[in-house]
């Protein structure tokens, strides 16, 4: 029977776990979320799509945020004595495994293929369950050997994905998610660079581009939009631009004012008329 190990992983709240491969090949399919795994070496970005492999001997820092949307990964570890059992006579898989150039690396495969590697490793988690059914050893032995075939084509074909080549591939769908989960706090390019992985000069050129604003712009309109709410559901004006990350309320004022051409208090009245209209 073929030795190898696999295992969810599902975050649901920030979390930082250490992994290390020790004598395996270790790989990790994103199934859904976004976190970073901090290696010795390079930074790698955990997020849908990617497959994460680390050779024997290697290791990084799971970091996870919690700020948007939880994080699951499947994990499969894989002995050299096991590549060698899943190979045929013109395929060495551990010899494919060092074709990539790199002790650890993020790789991100073509659709078709990850839907494919994801239905798989959603096989072989169930697999132990199935262990009593006609030619379970065949089927486990034909299916972790596809997952594996499968894995390296994505590292032959993808494009690698490091944290000095993430940058063209920015989603900016999640910097929306962050900006909206930490709108109360203080939100600058330097943030968004640390927290992406991502050159601030990018950033804002790519957000400019596909939106037609700043992210400047788009903080303040956002953070304006969330004070109106408020003001619509009663809170106190001087309490809205607290609980906004707005700065001062002089800063609030005049960004409101420029926004909407009234003071909040005038909103205010306005939205109280509307309601007695």
């Amino acid at each position: 029977m073929v030795n190898y190990t696999v295992k969810r992983y599902f975050f649901e709240q920030s979390a930082v776990r250490e992994f290390y491969s020790g004598a395996y090949y270790d790989l990790f399919l994103v199934m859904r979320g976004s976190g970073v795994f901090r290696c010795s070496e390079v930074v790698l970005p955990a997020q849908q799509q990617n497959l994460i492999i680390f050779k024997p001997g290697q290791g990084g820092r799971l970091e996870y945020a919690g700020a948007y949307g939880p994080l699951e990964l499947i994990r499969v570890q894989l002995s050299p004595q096991t590549l060698a059992q899943l190979s045929d006579a013109d395929t060495d898989l551990e010899k494919s495994f060092n074709v990539v150039p790199f002790r650890q690396v993020a790789v991100r495969p073509d659709s078709q293929i990850y839907m494919l590697l994801k239905n798989l490793a959603r096989k072989l988690l169930m697999l132990p369950q199935e262990r009593t059914q006609f030619g379970a050893a065949v089927f486990e032995h034909g299916i972790l050997q596809m997952f594996v075939v499968l894995a390296l084509r994505a590292c032959i074909h993808a494009e690698f994905h490091t944290a000095s080549v993430s940058r063209h591939h920015l989603m900016l769908d999640e910097v929306f998610l962050f900006i909206q989960a930490h709108l109360t706090e203080e939100l600058t390019l330097e943030r968004l660079e640390k927290e992406f992985f991502v050159s601030r000069e990018h950033i804002a050129r790519e957000f400019k581009r596909q939106t037609g604003q700043t992210v400047h712009r788009y903080i303040v309109k956002a953070r304006l939009d969330r004070c109106c709410t408020l003001i619509e559901q009663g809170l106190p004006i001087t309490e809205v631009y607290k609980t906004s990350g707005f700065g001062g309320y002089n800063h609030f004022f005049r960004a409101f004012k420029k926004e909407y051409g009234m003071t909040p208090k005038e909103y205010f009245r306005t939205t109280r008329q509307d309601a007695r209209g």
